[in-house]
């Protein structure tokens, strides 16, 4: 059996409100920057790979002129958002142990991407993976399934989001919403 997770929200905290309200210790303003920046059309197209950063930091700079310095600090730190969920890097390594097929998609911006191979050595456990950031016309348990010559049938999603298990699961693959990772083992391992 191979497993693909979803790897923000599974593997990994993302958690843009959090890192926000650290660095603005003002609620109002920490929530209108998360609006501004992670709720935004540019948002979207720089996690699909559709537009570089430094175009998607014109573009909502220049919507937004009077918060320009915070759009410009919030993109600079928010790939320190991306942290370990640790008990499901455990449960990886067990899983690795028992020689199953790890796989991740992860929806992310650039600069997310390389702060994650470059922060968290716990990614080579997997033996494949793709990036939102790097654009692709199929879903991705589709491209991934194709990419790496996996059975849908043989697959296991794991995600967060309920409207994806089930998008996963009309293409076959077995679909597991994740909750925590106790669970996730107790129907995994």
């Amino acid at each position: 059996m191979d497993y693909i997770f979803s790897l923000t929200g599974t593997v990994l905290y993302d958690d843009p409100r959090t890192l926000l309200r650290t660095l603005w210790k003002d609620e109002t303003r920490a929530l209108r920057l998360y609006t501004l920046v992670f709720e935004s059309p540019e948002w979207r197209m720089l996690t699909e790979g559709s537009v570089k950063r430094e175009e998607a930091l014109e573009w909502l700079c220049r919507r937004t002129p009077e918060e320009a310095d915070h759009i410009r600090l919030a993109l600079k730190y928010w790939p320190r958002c991306l942290t370990p969920r640790w008990e499901t890097v455990a449960l990886l390594l067990d899983m690795k142990s028992q020689n199953r097929g790890l796989y991740f998609y992860a929806e992310t911006a650039a600069d997310g991407k390389e702060h994650i191979h470059k922060t968290y050595p716990f990614m080579t456990l997997f033996e494949g993976g793709l990036f939102s950031c790097d654009g692709q016309a199929p879903p991705p348990y589709t491209e991934l399934c194709r990419l790496y010559n996996l059975a849908p049938s043989h697959c296991f999603w794991v995600d967060t989001s309920r409207e994806r298990v089930r998008a996963a699961e009309t293409e076959g693959l077995r679909g597991v919403l994740f909750t925590n990772a106790e669970r996730l083992r107790d129907s995994l391992i």
